[in-house]
């Protein structure tokens, strides 16, 4: 039987692990606690990932063969952080001891991708010897995958969708390392389809929460429809008409498909799938600005959503409570969108006169909760005023998008122009972008002012859907799934 005793030290854990209750009955002292103190504590640092599994091996310097492996909890969730562990050497150990430790991406079967060690720690006859070990890799998706030129395995860091040992699947991305994309059957019945049709309804946003689940709302008529699809082809529509607005942006959440949405007016509400519940508006005085996009997380058993308006106002929802303004910048706000609250990125126009001179605007979210930060952007082309869509792949990674064309990559904290959607007409000019979903470099999807939605492959465009219907909106919850709308009242899906 193992032993183990927990001792709060600070905001760490200490977790001891001691050898049988019948050898330390023998051995004395009977616990690693604060009466009897563990001879080696050794504080772990993580460093730029999340470890799949941690060992702490212990060696007699003295006398190799005697050894000791604990298995330590590693983070649950932070790439990065601290956690304090000790042990009481066994009967007959020398005084100097080498603790090695070492950290596994994914699993305990995963591969080792960081080792740390401490060759020669002396214990002291009273007391303990404090060691501290930092295990360094790097995970920027936070897949739990390290990045191949970091030790691990991940052949593209940039994206959760790409990783040793995952299912190849119809998304533009290689999903498995493989070095193929795409390969025959997995595209196989993966096409665009209708999923809704809502009659009068000028669909304006729609917000999946889950694989063939999404809303999608209406600014014209009060109507949130709600669409549930079956692995057989099946499934159903239910429309709501209880929320009363010209609602312009939606987002859903993940784990009940409870929507919030945002209207032109500056008004903020929700609603759950379920008939019986009504529609509740927030407590929020948006002063008549239109609420233009919105994003939320589920974390720590919360719900935090971000909207942004017209009036450069960056609002804060921590539901149920009301909403807040949380920050101000002299912008129209366009866009909104991140993997966590500490990645949030929101994009739209600033002026420097009047309209004719605005340019294009990028913030970023202060880690310290101070005012947002202003990015610096290329500057851009005659004609590219405005951007009007961001969407961040992972902390590493992101896209927006705007007026004639103009494509920006953000890699790393740098934003770079990407090649625009090609003119075909002579004297022409590229069609403005209004929406940007994507999953890594060569998975980059857009909503065409020309009414088209096409696809960037990290060198070139390629068409995805002609529409003569009028798209307002693309949205993607995955890789393999995309949704789309229209203002004659029909949605769209793409996926298997």
């Amino acid at each position: 039987m193992k032993r183990v005793v927990a001792l709060g030290l600070g905001l760490l854990c200490v977790t001891c692990t001691v050898p049988d209750i019948e050898e330390l009955e023998e051995e004395k002292p009977s616990g690693c606690d604060t009466d009897h103190p563990c001879d080696v504590r050794v504080l772990l640092k993580y460093d730029g990932f999340r470890p799949g599994c941690v060992t702490l091996r212990l060696v007699d310097v003295e006398s190799p063969s005697r050894t000791q492996e604990l298995p330590v909890d590693p983070p649950v969730t932070e790439a990065s952080g601290s956690r304090e562990v000790g042990f009481i050497r066994r009967s007959g150990w020398s005084s100097t001891v080498k603790v090695t430790a070492s950290a596994r991406e994914s699993s305990c079967a995963g591969k080792e991708v960081a080792i740390a060690t401490a060759d020669k720690v002396l214990i002291p006859d009273e007391g303990t010897a404090d060691v501290t070990l930092t295990l360094r890799a790097v995970d920027e998706d936070g897949d739990g995958y390290v990045r191949e030129d970091s030790g691990g395995t991940d052949c593209d860091d940039h994206t959760a969708s790409v990783s040793k040992g995952l299912e190849e699947r119809c998304d533009f991305l290689d999903n498995d390392c493989d070095h193929t994309v795409d390969p025959a059957p997995v595209c196989d019945g993966v096409e665009w389809r209708p999923a809704l049709f809502v009659s009068g309804a000028n669909l304006r946003d729609v917000a999946p929460h889950a694989r063939g689940r999404a809303w999608f709302v209406s600014d014209n008529n009060d109507v949130l429809a709600y669409v549930s699809r079956e692995a057989d082809g099946g499934g159903q529509m239910r429309q709501f008409t209880d929320c009363l607005g010209g609602w312009s942006t939606a987002w859903a959440r993940p784990s009940d498909g409870r929507v919030f949405v945002g209207s032109w007016e500056g008004r903020l509400a929700t609603r759950t799938t379920v008939a019986a519940e009504p529609c509740s508006s927030a407590a929020f005085d948006g002063g008549g600005a239109a609420i233009q996009d919105i994003v939320g997380f589920e974390q720590d058993g919360g719900t935090t959503l971000y909207a942004v308006n017209e009036a450069g106002d960056i609002v804060r929802w921590d539901y149920p409570a009301p909403p807040v303004r949380v920050a101000h910048v002299d912008a129209d706000l366009r866009s909104i969108h991140g993997t966590g609250p500490g990645t949030l990125l929101t994009v739209g126009y600033a002026l420097n006169g009047d309209v004719s001179t605005a340019y294009p605007v990028a913030y970023r979210s202060n880690p310290d909760g101070g005012p947002w930060l202003q990015e610096s952007l290329p500057p851009p082309s005659a004609g590219q005023h405005a951007l009007h869509s961001v969407h961040v792949v992972s902390p590493a990674l992101a896209y927006a998008a705007g007026d004639q064309g103009l494509l920006l990559e953000r890699e790393g904290s740098v934003w770079r122009t990407k090649p625009p959607y090609p003119i075909f007409e002579d004297g022409g000019v590229s069609p403005d972008i209004f929406d940007v979903v994507a999953f890594g470099k060569t998975a980059v999807v857009a909503r065409l002012s020309t009414d088209d939605l096409v696809r960037f492959d990290g060198e070139s465009w390629h068409d995805f859907l002609f529409g003569t219907q009028g798209f307002t909106t693309l949205e993607g919850l995955t890789s393999d799934e995309f949704w789309s709308a229209a203002q004659d009242g029909t949605g769209f899906y793409w996926g298997p």
